[in-house]
């Protein structure tokens, strides 16, 4: 194949993107063509269509463009390692899928009674567990299914129960607009941080999947509305005041 046989206009067709993207995506380098010709017209080669299978490999699991710019920087150039973690990527969102169905049906499975759930509830149910799908790998869910059978049906409880009374006394405290610092604030924050080990165990991959769900989605989004506006900036403080 020529080093040069792809215009922009070809390359668009071929990948389903426009121009305007191709364009711009030279202008921040993440996709520069291997050559212009006099009258300014972009030309790219095999090496170019590689790197733009990466890019779009990267850009449907959500990457943002930095995010791809960077991870094209640690995998460098060879296409095989590329190809090689995308078939990983796609093999994780095929189990993490089947997990899901598997639970779906669980679900369904139980709604067989007369004394099931109402469809608002349902539809409740899905979304926690679609959200938990999007933010914990199949591995994690594994290992929260085996805390939440350790602690039991009596222990869920009192942690639920916790996290409320833990979560109002915050909020209060924030209400106040008590220092962040204050010891009673400190107390508070040393519980919070108990209680978050109960439900990662202490392990770093599920406290990094928390803390991603939490930012992407927001305290009370992600809290389904368990946590008023503003606490977890307050915790934070508290947090932060604490390792000061």
């Amino acid at each position: 194949m020529d080093d040069t046989a792809y215009t922009v206009g070809a390359l668009a067709k071929a990948s389903g993107l426009t121009v305007r993207t191709l364009h711009h995506w030279d202008a921040i380098g993440l996709l520069s063509p291997a050559s212009r010709g006099q009258n300014g017209y972009r030309r790219y080669g095999e090496g170019e269509v590689t790197r733009l299978y990466r890019i779009l490999a990267l850009r449907r699991l959500g990457l943002s463009l930095d995010e791809i710019a960077a991870a094209l920087e640690r995998e460098g150039p060879e296409l095989e390692a590329a190809v090689r973690a995308h078939l990983a990527r796609v093999e994780e969102q095929l189990a993490a899928q089947g997990a899901l169905r598997d639970r779906l049906v669980r679900v369904l499975d139980a709604l067989g009674g007369d004394a099931g759930p109402s469809a608002d509830q349902l539809i409740d149910t899905i979304e926690v567990m679609t959200m938990q799908e999007r933010y914990y790998t199949p591995e994690q869910l594994d290992q929260l299914a085996d805390r939440r059978e350790a602690l039991g049906e009596e222990g869920m409880r009192k942690a639920q129960q916790d996290w409320t009374d833990l979560i109002a006394e915050m909020d209060a405290e924030r209400v106040r607009g008590t220092d962040p610092a204050d010891p009673r604030v400190q107390a508070l924050a040393d519980r919070w941080r108990a209680q978050i080990a109960l439900f990662t165990g202490g392990d770093p991959g599920i406290t990094a999947s928390l803390k991603r769900h939490y930012d992407e989605q927001g305290a009370e989004q992600a809290s389904r509305g368990a946590m008023p506006a503003g606490l977890r900036e307050y915790v934070g403080k508290a947090m932060a005041a604490s390792s000061a």
